[in-house]
């Protein structure tokens, strides 16, 4: 008798912690793609801040003025950070760049000082950047504003490219998601679905036949969202230290947020998986509950 019972327990224990694993390593996939997700967007902020405009200013702007444009760019919204590139610094890169040196052949330095500008990310796109040369050309001793045009259009379009992939496999990945969870907690049940049929027998209500179910799911639920998300710091843990620094793009605030969506998604999705499928065989006839 006590073997018998031995073996029942483990048998239960073996398939509760099947389904748990499975779930998780579902929600892990979840969470893959959240983090990816963050990974993309913090990657494509990280290379859009890299762009930059160069406003160049002539020879003849007064020094307060100059002043006046540096802190007028500094305030600015669409301004991550400016530099000022003197003369002499923009001959020594023209050298580096053309192999001679032009003063030699000219007598002079044509060259002029300029504003080294790095925009934040929001405003690293051809309109804004028209816009804010547009501003920028109405002050006077400024000479030009220089920008690689078909950098800002060729970033912009594989952001744009990227977040429409990844958008469109976020919404493949719930869908999967969400019918393989459903289904594992529907053969959970399944196999219980007598128990149900004489717990009804013997006047249980719904909610009573339901609350045990519930409860044990939602633990399954947790458990199953803290295994995933042991997985996933594993993951990224890894990557960090052997591929790239993803604590530069993602810090502990990121990792919280995915957490807690994966800790949410998988209570949600264990909770009315199981409603669903207790419900449904609440509704079932006795002989309909042989045949399923």
């Amino acid at each position: 008798m006590n073997k018998n019972k031995s073996v029942s327990t483990a048998r239960v224990f073996n398939s509760k912690f099947t389904s748990t694993l499975s779930i998780s390593l579902v929600l892990f996939l979840v969470g893959v793609m959240l983090a990816l997700g963050l990974l993309t967007r913090q990657l494509s902020n990280y290379v859009k801040e890299h762009i930059s405009i160069s406003v160049v200013i002539d020879d003849e702007m007064p020094l307060p003025d100059a002043k006046m444009l540096e802190k007028h760019l500094k305030n600015s919204v669409w301004a991550k950070s400016v530099q000022y590139i003197d003369k002499e610094t923009a001959l020594k890169e023209l050298v580096e760049e053309l192999g001679e040196n032009p003063e030699d052949l000219l007598g002079y330095n044509p060259t002029l000082a300029s504003y080294e500008v790095n925009l934040t990310a929001e405003y690293a796109h051809a309109d804004s950047i028209s816009l804010i040369e547009k501003q920028l050309k109405k002050r006077s001793h400024i000479q030009d504003i220089i920008y690689r045009k078909d950098l800002v259009q060729m970033v912009n379009d594989n952001v744009k490219r990227i977040s429409l992939f990844l958008s469109l496999l976020a919404v493949l990945m719930t869908f999967i998601t969400y019918s393989l969870i459903r289904n594992t907690v529907k053969l959970m049940i399944y196999s219980k679905r007598f128990i149900i049929r004489t717990m009804q027998l013997v006047g249980a209500d719904r909610s009573f036949i339901m609350k045990p179910f519930l409860l044990e799911n939602l633990w399954s639920g947790i458990a199953a969202s803290v295994l995933a998300m042991g997985l996933l710091y594993g993951l990224l843990l890894y990557l960090d230290q052997r591929v790239v620094s993803v604590a530069m793009m993602l810090d502990w605030v990121h990792m919280g947020i995915i957490f807690a969506i994966i800790l949410v998604f998988g209570m949600l999705i264990m909770m009315t998986s199981t409603l669903l499928a207790v419900n449904r065989f609440i509704r079932m006839n006795t002989n309909d509950l042989y045949f399923v």
